[in-house]
């Protein structure tokens, strides 16, 4: 009888000890998090084009567009029936309609870090908050990180199990609370990259649907 407490105990403790080691650092929520999303770390050297669809309010008709990546060489290559440029480093090359270079160069970081996350959350640049924040959101309880940037401060939603990022928010004002919010939806498999294939894009100071980035496809490019 003796021992079977002792033993009880041992597992006890143990199971204490292994609860206090789940807790995780907001560095380490992330590492979990691009585990699931990019277990076999391929994003750094992915090579790719994404096929993807918006849908937008009030009547404003969809668009459909192809983004191409090579993450190695910092280039995007983007298309759609009016417009298409690639940026290379700083370099912008446009083959179709106009573009300034400033708003190539915009959008290759923006479509480079959306896409891309959360595996750019660990960019040298980016400084994490350490302390995981609880927020409930649409009735669900999240694990939250805090990351702010120069200009802007995001809150990234994990869920509490498998670390999938779920949502994030950015504020360009947090004391107005004026930026937006956007929920994540389905997953796009590629070669064991998991890519949300919804984004659902509200503003945070009102209830305003801003429109949905829907990722059709993803395919395999040859280097060029």
């Amino acid at each position: 009888m003796r021992k079977l407490f002792l033993i009880l105990v041992i597992l006890s403790f143990s199971s204490c000890q292994f609860e206090e080691r789940s807790v995780e650092s907001a560095t380490e929520l992330v590492e979990k998090s691009i585990q699931f999303h990019d277990p076999n770390q391929m994003w750094g050297s992915f090579s790719g084009t994404f096929s993807i669809k918006d849908s937008l309010p009030n009547g404003r008709a969809s668009r459909r567009y192809e983004v191409s990546f090579q993450n190695q060489l910092n280039k995007v290559h983007y298309r759609n029936d009016d417009l298409e440029f690639i940026v290379w480093e700083d370099s912008v090359q446009v083959f179709k309609g106009e573009i300034k270079k400033d708003r190539a160069l915009m959008l290759r970081n923006y479509y480079s870090y959306l896409w891309g996350l959360p595996m750019k959350l660990m960019d040298p640049e980016t400084k994490v908050e350490e302390e995981i924040l609880v927020e409930d959101l649409d009735g669900k309880s999240y694990q939250v990180v805090r990351i702010p940037y120069e200009k802007d401060t995001w809150y990234f939603y994990f869920d509490p199990e498998s670390a999938q990022l779920e949502a994030y928010k950015f504020y360009q004002d947090e004391v107005k609370q004026k930026g937006e919010i956007i929920f994540l939806e389905g997953l796009v498999e590629f070669e064991g990259l998991r890519i949300p294939k919804n984004r659902s894009w509200y503003r945070t100071e009102k209830e305003e649907f801003l429109g949905t980035d829907q990722l059709i496809s993803i395919q395999s490019q040859n280097s060029n």
